[in-house]
């Protein structure tokens, strides 16, 4: 079925390779997954998958490896429902950064850049976007800690913003034609496209944000599990629970623009979910998380290129089979009591 298309992969293999934004491997991403039907016959190809991919997959792997980690926290906090709206309101405010940007340029200005020039731009795009992205990101956040505090009501206004999120991030989309195409391969997972400079960006949020794990995780745990006793101890609970704020709002301000939000939905949400059923303490439940996050994109990465699926959506269905032993597990230890 892909023969025809993998010889023609092939055949662009001996040119030069100079290096491409974002949008021109967008155009690649096709064509080359078509080898992928003949990989599982021929190991070799992953040579050629590797070489003109490896940034989309490493950066995944970094999602994979920092996600559940956030993701742990959410949970223990009872907000795992923050880890569905957050990432949406971040491809919200990506959406809304490509409507604002053509009104930007002429009022404002960005960098002396016409619109064609900063359309042409990947590092002025991608520092674009993720500053719309965190601006809405951390607006959600914000609101959402507010309005709790307030009256407590959580799952459904989480349902609402999430409704209209998804609504505004669609419409806003629209008002240009590359927000449209863009977003629409954002939504549906499509992050084979992923270049250097994406790259060099996430590895960099996630290192800020593994730091600052490595230094502060008690003081998020007892600040997720009992912010009041937290002050009780003298502890400066309220400054922890804004760092883990800010680290929860960089993750998904960057995560959303390079592997967008679907990956963020699945590595925020099960590999937490599935690790809680086999861990003893909370060092284990951190490792069995991120076991499950870097086995997900792992799994992902073959089913992309075998079943010729888009890679943001295998990793999440990976992720979701890779829990199916644990629910097996915890049937039958229920069925035996």
């Amino acid at each position: 079925m892909g023969s025809g298309r993998t010889r023609a992969a092939r055949s662009g293999g001996g040119a030069a390779r100079a290096p491409v934004s974002r949008s021109s491997l967008r155009g690649q991403t096709a064509g080359v997954r078509a080898l992928s039907a003949s990989i599982v016959q021929a190991p070799v190809e992953w040579a050629r998958v590797l070489e003109l991919f490896h940034w989309a997959i490493l950066a995944a792997l970094c999602a994979g490896l920092v996600c559940p980690l956030i993701g742990c926290f959410l949970l223990l906090r009872r907000t795992g429902f923050h880890g569905v709206l957050l990432p949406q309101l971040g491809a919200t405010g990506v959406a809304l950064g490509f409507a604002i940007l053509p009104w930007w340029i002429e009022h404002v200005g960005l960098g002396g850049l016409t619109l064609e020039q900063a359309y042409a731009d990947p590092h002025a795009m991608l520092n674009w976007h993720i500053a719309w992205a965190a601006l809405c990101t951390f607006g959600g956040l914000g609101w959402l800690l507010v309005a709790s505090r307030r009256d407590g009501r959580e799952t459904g206004r989480v349902a609402a913003a999430f409704a209209v999120a998804s609504a505004a991030t669609l419409l806003l989309a629209q008002a240009s034609p590359y927000g449209a195409e863009f977003v629409a391969e954002m939504l549906r997972g499509e992050i084979l496209a992923v270049g250097v400079h994406e790259f060099e960006t996430i590895a960099a949020a996630g290192g800020l944000v593994l730091a600052l794990f490595a230094l502060f995780h008690r003081d998020f745990l007892l600040v997720s599990y009992d912010r009041e006793f937290g002050l009780v101890l003298g502890k400066r609970a309220i400054a922890f629970e804004a760092v883990l704020m800010a680290v929860v709002g960089i993750t998904i301000s960057v995560g959303v623009m390079i592997v967008g939000p679907l990956v963020l939905f699945g590595l925020l949400v099960l590999p937490p979910l599935w690790a809680r059923r086999w861990a003893r303490t909370m060092g284990g439940f951190y490792a069995w998380s991120v076991a499950y996050g870097l086995a997900s994109v792992l799994l992902g990465v073959w089913a992309s290129f075998a079943l010729d699926w888009p890679l943001g959506a295998a990793v999440v269905a990976a992720g979701a089979l890779l829990g199916l032993p644990g629910l097996a597990w915890s049937s039958r230890t229920r069925a035996s009591r």
